[in-house]
């Protein structure tokens, strides 16, 4: 088993309870300290109990584990970091600032091992069943993407744990009757569908469009979705190609797009491909009027790495960096915003926002059962409504967070912005993007 990052993070929870839900975080808005937390090696051990998952500590308050795996090396390791940092500041937030009495009347610390399976299912599911036969984690905080999520799920149906995942996104995981999973993401099959939307809704309308798929349980649901879409427009669907996970060449495919004139491309894979995509489209030569990648196009870290080739390049999003959502612990999505920027250098993206509304969904539980147990904390979680950065968190009965895509464009001036739906844009897309020879 993979073991590079094994952290345990203390969040200190003192406050009031009841119908007020997370009200009593209030306190916690503003302040607060770094996000390194306070780190012990998972190794070290702890006397922890099958008790609810809840344990004694050194100075005498009750802990809480919350455990999981993550993509902490490896190709998904950018977007692995995302999450690890939003958990840690969240944590070490709530804990320089008090926090909340749980539900039972008893005070808590909260403890988190995160620990990295590098994208890999059989290392996630081992890293599970071991945090939960060894360490005697109850509360699970899913892994990201749907290839290692789906998996992973499996192991809290089977042990009765309740997990909470932002980071997978494939209709699949939510459709096997799992009462124990709940996604912060919509569903990989909406992301594609305000993409196309928009593009319908320019002049001159695009005819044809391209889809470019990696072959994995995310994108292809995404294509799926995106098929299903076409298929009630005008669109007529000129390529659709399917690529293996681990190529670093896309030339071909991109050729293929090229010698059938497609005016809109999707591509439906992680960031490693969009980097791909952004550079062989310039020396394919390939021009097209919109071009969008599903995962990884919006991140500081690929626009770092592409340049000048990712501009006019589109991304979908499921949260706004703009929004101005009321949250326990920071007060309101822009002092979330500015936290990260200030403790990690970078502009958080969804998958930030959405990390922070894990540990808030499993407070929030926490604080409002009369008894700590994971199908207590299970029942809260499924009929819970409450706002964090990432906007109101409330399940369907798959588990499944309800939330459309937002569009956004990288653009020479003034960079990021939302291009799509209209009521909420930035800016307008620049649509057609330009041709290579005219940037």
């Amino acid at each position: 088993m993979t073991e590079n990052t094994n952290r345990r993070t203390f969040l200190k929870i003192a406050g009031s309870t009841g119908a007020v839900g997370l009200a009593g975080l209030a306190g916690c808005a503003g302040g607060g300290g770094g996000g390194d937390g306070t780190s012990t090696n998972a190794d070290d051990g702890g006397d922890t109990t099958a008790n609810g998952g809840t344990t004694g500590s050194s100075d005498g308050v009750e802990t809480i584990t919350l455990g999981g795996s993550m993509s902490l090396t490896g190709e998904n390791a950018d977007l692995g970091k995302l999450y690890k940092d939003a958990y840690e500041l969240t944590i070490q937030r709530i804990n320089d600032n008090g926090g909340i009495e749980a539900g039972d009347g008893n005070t808590y610390e909260l403890e988190m091992i995160l620990r990295d399976d590098g994208t890999d299912a059989s290392t996630s599911k081992s890293i599970y069943q071991e945090l939960i036969d060894r360490e005697n984690v109850d509360y699970l905080l899913g892994p990201y993407s749907s290839t290692v999520t789906l998996p992973a799920s499996a192991v809290a149906a089977q042990n009765q744990k309740p997990m909470v995942e932002g980071g997978g996104a494939s209709p699949e995981i939510f459709a096997q009757g799992n009462e124990w999973i709940f996604g912060l993401l919509p569903t990989a099959n909406k992301y594609a569908k305000s993409y196309m939307d928009m593009c319908l809704a320019q002049d001159p309308t695009p005819e044809s469009i391209a889809i470019l798929a990696e072959d994995d349980t995310f994108s292809q649901s995404t294509a799926e979705g995106a098929r299903n879409k076409i298929a009630n427009t005008d669109l007529e669907l000129v390529v659709d190609q399917t690529f293996p996970t681990g190529t670093s060449d896309l030339s071909t495919n991109l050729s293929r797009v090229k010698s059938n004139d497609a005016d809109i491309l999707l591509l439906c894979a992680h960031q490693k491909h969009n980097i791909i995509l952004a550079s062989q489209m310039e020396t394919q030569g390939l021009n097209v009027d919109a071009a969008m990648g599903t995962v990884g196009s919006l991140n500081d870290s690929f626009k770092d790495e592409v340049g000048a080739n990712g501009n006019y390049m589109y991304g979908p999003s499921s949260w706004a960096i703009n929004a101005d959502f009321e949250d326990p612990v920071y007060g309101a999505t822009g002092d979330f915003v500015s936290a990260i920027e200030s403790n990690y250098e970078y502009a958080p993206d969804y998958h930030s926002a959405a990390g922070e509304a894990v540990i808030i969904t499993f407070v929030n539980a926490f604080q409002n059962v009369d008894e700590i147990n994971p199908t207590s904390v299970r029942d809260q979680i499924r009929q819970a409504e409450f706002s964090t950065v990432y906007g109101t968190v409330a399940f369907d009965d798959t588990g499944v967070i309800d939330k459309n895509m937002l569009i956004y464009q990288w653009q020479p001036e003034p960079g990021l912005q939302i291009t799509y739906p209209e009521n909420v844009a930035q800016s307008s897309p620049t649509y057609p993007m330009p041709d290579w020879n005219e940037r």
